[in-house]
């Protein structure tokens, strides 16, 4: 099986997937304290004594509430400052909730609709269109150890023999995200991780198994990185079994021949046709 393959196809068919569907980026970057239920409202003010924000983490995102939206320009502990008067429209329904859009969904949204994306599984060192992806093999290793061989034998009704020799392997592959701005590598690297959350069931029907994910700034390459040259690595770790299927056809009986020593007289005849 080429996991580098699989996985590079994988990267493109989501590159499509969330650039038709951005709806699907506001997941990325969702944490708790970006719902609640407001305290107070006012014009181009919303309140929440729940909540303990970081001055200004807001700035420059969309406050989300009763169906509409406001920009945030800027916010304290507690309170938002928007454009518009949130205290004008009601919610409807049972869904009292706000929900705040970080700028960062903007700014990937605007990325995944203008950037054209280069996915690459030839080496490169230091690829020459950015943004991009590059996976490379960084081990495999023999997962399981047997004793002997595991080895299954089959037979078809034609005659035709199978031996299938299977062994699990545990590979390694780097995922490279590379672009000219810091902080569209760390969208990029954070789409990327909610991306193969997703995708575990995807994984499995491919016969991959023990998936496990981390990440590191520590490029192995340093040495070759170009000025403003940002980049982050997702270490995609499975296991997945390898098979040697070796065939041969049957051969058949073609005569069958009996020999009877009876005392010192030898008798012997053939029988045909061959027995089954």
């Amino acid at each position: 099986m080429l996991v580098e393959s699989k996985l590079a196809a994988w990267i493109s068919a989501g590159l499509e997937l969330y650039k038709s569907n951005p709806l699907m980026i506001e997941p990325v970057f969702y944490e708790s304290s970006q719902t609640g239920f407001p305290s107070y409202r006012a014009p181009g003010r919303l309140d929440d004594t729940e909540k303990l924000w970081l001055a200004d983490e807001w700035a420059g995102g969309r406050l989300r509430w009763a169906g509409e939206e406001f920009p945030i320009l800027s916010n304290t502990a507690q309170q938002l400052t928007v454009e518009g008067d949130p205290s004008l429209i009601e919610p409807v329904g049972d869904y009292l909730c706000y929900q705040i859009l970080p700028p960062a969904v903007a700014i990937l949204t605007e990325l995944f609709a203008t950037e054209k994306f280069t996915v690459l599984t030839s080496f490169a060192q230091v690829p020459t269109q950015f943004p991009a992806f590059t996976l490379r093999l960084q081990s495999d290793a023999q997962a399981d150890t047997y004793i002997g061989d595991s080895l299954k034998t089959y037979a078809t009704d034609d005659g035709m023999e199978f031996a299938v020799r299977s062994q699990a392997i545990t590979g390694s592959y780097l995922i490279s995200i590379w672009t000219v701005n810091r902080e569209a590598t760390l969208f990029l690297y954070a789409w990327l991780m909610t991306y193969a959350l997703q995708s575990m069931g995807q994984f499995a029907t491919w016969g991959l198994y023990d998936v496990a994910l981390s990440g590191s700034d520590l490029d192995p390459a340093l040495q070759y990185l170009a000025e403003r040259t940002y980049t982050r690595h997702l270490l995609f770790t499975c296991t997945r079994q390898e098979r040697a299927v070796t065939t041969r056809n049957a051969e058949w009986v073609s005569g069958l021949c009996v020999r009877v020593l009876m005392q010192y007289a030898t008798l012997h005849t053939t029988l045909h046709p061959a027995m089954d």
